[in-house]
């Protein structure tokens, strides 16, 4: 009879089976460290990994007292150890009893870090020229493999959405990879208002080719807002810091550059609804009012309107005129005032009192040295005028002595 495991008992016996091979006890591991988490209970939990393949590892805490440096994603070590189960999910890891350093920072990680530092000096990470989407684009370009699950996810979310989609293949992996993405986003330059750069997930190696400069320069230049959904929502690539907006997944990318269709349909049922409400609303008012001024603005209502603003118009008419004839009076007073002060200070009113303005040809004399014994002068007198002969010239002083 064919035996039949429980889960627990399957992976009991897998872990008895691999525990118990000398083989896998006390080996040594060289691989390049991914996903590393110091956890707070002292136990260190990373992935090591290298081009092909890579493993779960687990440092525990009592074995972590004897580092003598601190590990990090993308540093190569030499992990020494034992292979073992993890029961409660059956997964193999490398249970690391020893860390050494071996030849520092793998050198991908070196050549991305230099790579991100290169382009965000030079503004291709800059958040301020980061551009918004369209909200209703009717050319969606893509660039993908065709034969990939990607296109089909997104091709899927986008459904009826009435937009025309461009389809830019492209290899999205493996040798090649990179000028194929970048010439992919070239071509579409002037043919969409809107492209998605995507592939489905994968290893590190996989998504390589979106660590490439040629593939951020092309995204760069790309004339209209990219979308960059590359790999799960925990892979990050270069293409998505130059990107306009990184998507999780393609799916979400397609749902970022097209607006739901049934979302449009039903917003524009609610604003179809509020217009007509708004207008039978403003219908009633306006019949509301049409009714109050057939009511209260009949002919004899409109004549005793017009009689009285003729009665106001008179009244306001007199009040004029009788305004103005008040003013010109009050001016006329005003004038009549000052021609008597500007008389009682003039000359000719001290001429009246008996005096006389003495004068030659030279000019006004106002004393005995502006006049010469025998000259003709002039007298002019509160009325008329006299002409003179001067017999003698006397000053006040001599008059006195």
């Amino acid at each position: 009879m064919t035996q039949i495991f429980t889960v627990t008992d399957l992976n009991l016996r897998i872990a008895d089976r691999l525990e118990n091979d000398p083989r896998l006890h006390d080996l040594w591991a060289r691989g390049e460290v991914s996903n590393y988490i110091h956890h707070r209970s002292g136990h260190r939990y990373f992935t090591l990994k290298d081009q092909g393949s890579s493993i779960s590892c687990v440092l525990f805490k009592g074995s972590a007292l004897s580092l003598d440096f601190e590990p990090k994603d993308g540093k190569n070590v030499m992990v020494f150890g034992d292979i073992a189960v993890y029961r409660p999910q059956g997964r193999v890891q490398l249970v690391a009893r020893a860390l050494k350093q071996d030849e520092g920072l793998g050198l991908r990680h070196l050549q991305l870090e230099a790579l991100k530092k290169k382009l965000a000096a030079e503004g291709l990470f800059a958040q301020e020229r980061k551009r918004a989407l369209p909200l209703y684009p009717e050319k969606i370009g893509i660039v993908t493999s065709p034969q990939g699950a990607a296109l089909r996810d997104v091709l899927r979310t986008l459904g009826s959405y009435p937009a025309r989609i461009i389809l830019s293949p492209a290899q999205v992996q493996g040798d090649g990879a990179e000028e194929s993405v970048a010439l992919a986003i070239s071509a579409l330059r002037g043919r969409a208002d809107v492209v998605i750069v995507c592939r489905g997930g994968g290893s590190t190696e996989d998504l390589w080719c979106f660590n490439s400069e040629i593939v951020a320069r092309a995204i760069f230049a790309c004339d209209v807002p990219v979308i960059s959904a590359v790999g799960h929502e925990t892979d990050v690539t270069i293409a998505d810091y130059v990107a306009d907006v990184r998507a999780a997944t393609p799916t979400a990318a397609a749902r970022m550059a097209a607006a739901d269709v049934e979302q449009i349909k039903e917003d524009l049922r609610t604003a179809q609804v509020r217009i007509m409400r708004a207008l039978w609303t403003n219908l009633e008012r306006k019949e509301e009012r049409l009714e109050y001024l057939k009511q209260n603005v009949s002919a004899k209502r409109m004549y005793s309107l017009a009689r009285d603003s003729r009665q106001r118009l008179d009244i306001l008419s007199q009040n004029l005129d009788s305004a103005q004839a008040d003013k010109m009076q009050s001016i006329k007073s005003r004038l009549e005032l000052a021609k008597g002060r500007l008389l009682a200070v003039g000359p000719l009113a001290t001429l009246q009192r008996g005096y006389a303005i003495a004068r030659t040809g030279k000019g006004l004399i106002l004393q005995s040295q502006d006049a010469r014994p025998g000259e003709e002068i002039e007298l002019i007198l509160g009325k008329g005028r006299l002409r003179c002969r001067v017999l003698q010239c006397r000053d006040d002083e001599e008059e006195a002595t």
